[in-house]
C-alpha cells in the first residue's frame, strides 16, 4: 500500500494524536495513584496538583521558546503562545506572589503579554502568515480543546454557587477543588502536547524570510 505525501501526513497526524490520548489517559491514572498517597491534599492550595500544574505551564512556555532557534519564521506566534503559558504559571503563583508583591500579585505575568506584543509589532511584516499558518495546524485545535476544558469546564461548572444548588450543601469546597483543579490540570497537560505538536504541524516547506537589520 502507497501512500501520497498528503496521505503520509494525515496518518502521521493520527498516530501522534493516538499518542497524545494514550499520554492524557495514563496521567489521569498518575492522578488517581497521587490521590491515593495525598488523600484530601491532593488539589489542596500548593499541593502536589497544584505543583504540577506550575510545571506544566513552565515546561509549554520553554518548549515555544525554544522552537524561536529551529523555527525562527514563526517568532510572532511562539512569542505568543510561551506568553499565555507564563501568565498561566504566574496566575498559579498567585499565594505566593500576594505575599511578595502585595498590589501587583500575579498580574506581574502580564509583563510576558507585553512582550508577545513587542515581538508581534518587531515582526509585523510576516505576522499575518505565521498566524494563518498556526490557525491551520491542528496545535490550534489542540489549544481550542485546552480553552475549553480550562475555562468553560473548569471554571464555570467547577463555581461554587452551580455547585451548592445542584448538591444542596453549603460545605462543597473540596469538591469544587477536586473538580476545578483536576479540570485545570488536564488543559494544561493539552497545552503542553500543543506546545510539542506546534513543532510537528506547522509547515516547513515555505520558509518566510526574517529581516534583519544592517
Amino acid at each position: 500500500m502507497f501512500f501520497s505525501k498528503a496521505e503520509k501526513t494525515i496518518v502521521y497526524n493520527v498516530i501522534r494524536q493516538f499518542v497524545y490520548f494514550c499520554i492524557i489517559l495514563g496521567f489521569i491514572f498518575f492522578i488517581y495513584h497521587l490521590s491515593s498517597i495525598y488523600h484530601k491534599e491532593t488539589f489542596a492550595e500548593n499541593g502536589i496538583v497544584e505543583g504540577i500544574q506550575l510545571g506544566v505551564l513552565i515546561s509549554s512556555g520553554l518548549i515555544f521558546l525554544l522552537q524561536l532557534f529551529l523555527r525562527p519564521e514563526y517568532a510572532p506566534v511562539l512569542w505568543l503562545l510561551a506568553s499565555c503559558s507564563f501568565l498561566g504559571a504566574a496566575r498559579e503563583l498567585d499565594k505566593v506572589l500576594d505575599e511578595l508583591l502585595p498590589v501587583i500579585s500575579w498580574r506581574i505575568g502580564f509583563i510576558f503579554p507585553l512582550i508577545a506584543l513587542y515581538m508581534a509589532w518587531k515582526y509585523r511584516y510576516c505576522l499575518k502568515k505565521t498566524l494563518v499558518r498556526f490557525f491551520t495546524s491542528p496545535s490550534f485545535y489542540m489549544m481550542c480543546c485546552a480553552m475549553v476544558i480550562i475555562i468553560p469546564i473548569a471554571q464555570c461548572i467547577g463555581h461554587r454557587p452551580f455547585v451548592v444548588n445542584v448538591l444542596q450543601i453549603k460545605d462543597v469546597a473540596d469538591i469544587k477543588e477536586m473538580f476545578e483543579e483536576a479540570c485545570e490540570v488536564m488543559g494544561y497537560l493539552l497545552i503542553l502536547l500543543s506546545s510539542i505538536e506546534c513543532y510537528f504541524s506547522l509547515p516547513k516547506t515555505v520558509k518566510i524570510t526574517i529581516r534583519r537589520k544592517k
